[in-house]
C-alpha cells in the first residue's frame, strides 16, 4: 500500500517535471521512506497522548533517534516488524518508569547507564547486514555518536539535577536501548559473516 502511495506521488513528480525519469527509483524510495517515518511519528505520538505521557514519549524519541540514526546495531527485516517493535519499545519508558525509578536502586540504575555508555562509546557504530560501512564512515558515525551520547549524557545530567525523573528515565532508557541493539547487531553480523 505504501509503495503503491509512494508510486503515484513519484508519477506526479515525473509528470511536472520535478523528478527526471532517471531518478525516479531513487525518489521513489525516498518518497517510502519518508511516509514509514511519517507513520511511525504519528503513531508515536498519539500512543504519547493516548497514554498520557506525551513529553516522555518526546524525550525518548529525541534522545532515541538522534543516537540510533548514528550509532547502528540491530535492525528488523521489515517495516511492519520495525513498526510493531518501535511501538513496543516506546512502552517502556512509559509503563516501567514507576516501578524502576521507584523500586531499582540508584547505584544500579548509574552502573546499567555507565555501562550502556561504554557500550556505545567501544561498539560505534555497528554495521548493518545490508548497509556495510567503509573505513571512513566508520570514523565519521563514531564521532558524531561519541559527541551525541556525551551531550545525552550532560542533558540527563541536567534533567536528574532538576528532579524531572520523568525525562530523565525516558532519555537513560534511551540510551540503555541503544546500547542493547548495538550488541544484537554486533552479534547479528559476526553471525552473518561467520
Amino acid at each position: 500500500m505504501i509503495a503503491k502511495f509512494a508510486k503515484k506521488i513519484n508519477e506526479i513528480l515525473i509528470q511536472k517535471g520535478i523528478v527526471q525519469k532517471e531518478d525516479a527509483e531513487l525518489y521513489q524510495y525516498g518518497i517510502e521512506n519518508g511516509i514509514v517515518v511519517a507513520g511511525n511519528l504519528l503513531a508515536s505520538g498519539i500512543f504519547g497522548i493516548v497514554t498520557g505521557r506525551p513529553g516522555l514519549v518526546l524525550v525518548f524519541l529525541l534522545f532515541y533517534a538522534s543516537l540510533r540514526s548514528y550509532s547502528g546495531g540491530s535492525h528488523c527485516k521489515s517495516r511492519i516488524g520495525c513498526f510493531l517493535i518501535s511501538m513496543a519499545i516506546l512502552s517502556i519508558p512509559v509503563y516501567t518508569h514507576e516501578f524502576v525509578m521507584n523500586n531499582v536502586p540508584a547505584t544500579v540504575i548509574l552502573m546499567i547507564g555507565i555501562a550502556a555508555v561504554v557500550v556505545i562509546l567501544i561498539l560505534s557504530p555497528v554495521e548493518s547486514i545490508n548497509k556495510p560501512l567503509d573505513d571512513e564512515e566508520k570514523k565519521y558515525y563514531a564521532r558524531v555518536t561519541h559527541c551525541i551520547v556525551a551531550l545525552q549524557v550532560c542533558v540527563l545530567i541536567i534533567l536528574f539535577s532538576l528532579d524531572l525523573q520523568d525525562y530523565f528515565y525516558a532519555g537513560y532508557v534511551s540510551i540503555v536501548l541503544v546500547a542493547v541493539f548495538m550488541v544484537m547487531g554486533k552479534i547479528a553480523v559476526k553471525r552473518y559473516v561467520q
